[in-house]
């Protein structure tokens, strides 16, 4: 009886057991607190429901918190940028499992009076309005710069109507913004004052990843959640943020695999 007991003790502890706790459920702390538990905590409410496993959304109280917790593997089902699932794809075992519909491209702008700034090796060393690092826009364009020291320079900007601002009243030589925020810009700026210096390749959109303390058939079992009927009215608010309501996506991981190398200058990334 006595090494019964044991035993049992050490299937709980096993990795991958995931009885053995709580699912820790977060994402980046792009909105405040109580935003942030309206639309993620009503996920993490409806999952623990529909999988019959309790699932509790934490939410970061900052920036290094969340990536001092992601690179200690505190998470285990995470929603945020490509960049970010594919560290954890490579350094944790993480799978996505549902993503936002569609891709994500960047442009960076400048201003087409501006003469001394024609392509984008010209942004070496110049002020560019941009949101501060790990944003998925800031980190693709300083990949473009192969010279930490030869890098441009970020004046951080809350807001990418703010950046495309700061071009335009000179406080900045350039910012990078996503392609479809810049279509908007443009089309309200009847004097088309800014030109493209670069697009960025496309990359696969934000996603729901799990890590390996997860079951695969609980991983499954989230997966059909999150796309099921239901699922699309727990994820409303998140839909509308970020895809205009579009549903979510069944995520294919190979595109996400290799994109970790947009984090090669951000500290603590290293694989």
């Amino acid at each position: 009886m006595h090494r019964l007991k044991i035993l049992v003790v050490l299937l709980v502890l096993v990795p991958g057991n995931s009885s053995a706790r709580d699912i820790i459920f977060s994402s980046p702390p792009r909105e405040s607190v109580k935003d942030g538990n309206l639309m993620y905590g009503a996920i993490a409410s409806y999952l623990s429901a529909a999988i019959g496993h309790r699932v509790i959304y934490k939410h970061p109280t900052n920036w290094l918190v969340y990536i001092d917790n992601m690179q200690h593997d505190v998470y285990d089902l995470v929603f945020d940028g490509p960049h970010f699932v594919s560290y954890r794809m490579a350094r944790y075992k993480h799978v996505p499992l549902v993503k936002l519909p569609g891709q994500l491209d960047f442009v960076v702008i400048s201003r087409k009076d501006d003469g001394q700034i024609t392509e984008l090796r010209d942004l070496a060393g110049r002020p560019v309005c941009a949101h501060a690092s790990p944003s998925l826009a800031t980190l693709t364009l300083q990949a473009q710069f192969d010279n930490p020291t030869r890098q441009p320079r970020i004046i951080e900007t809350r807001g990418f109507e703010n950046a495309y601002l700061g071009v335009l009243n000179k406080t900045c030589s350039a910012a990078p913004i996503p392609s479809e925020v810049y279509k908007k810009f443009k089309k309200e700026d009847a004097r088309k004052r800014t030109r493209i210096l670069y697009k960025s390749k496309p990359l696969p959109h934000q996603a729901f990843s799990a890590g390996s303390r997860l079951s695969p058939a609980l991983r499954a079992k989230i997966t059909a959640a999150l796309l099921d009927q239901k699922g699309n009215q727990a994820t409303a608010k998140l839909r509308k943020h970020f895809a205009n309501g579009k549903a979510l996506t069944k995520a294919d991981p190979k595109p996400y695999q290799g994109l970790a190398y947009l984090l090669k200058y951000v500290w603590g990334f290293e694989l």
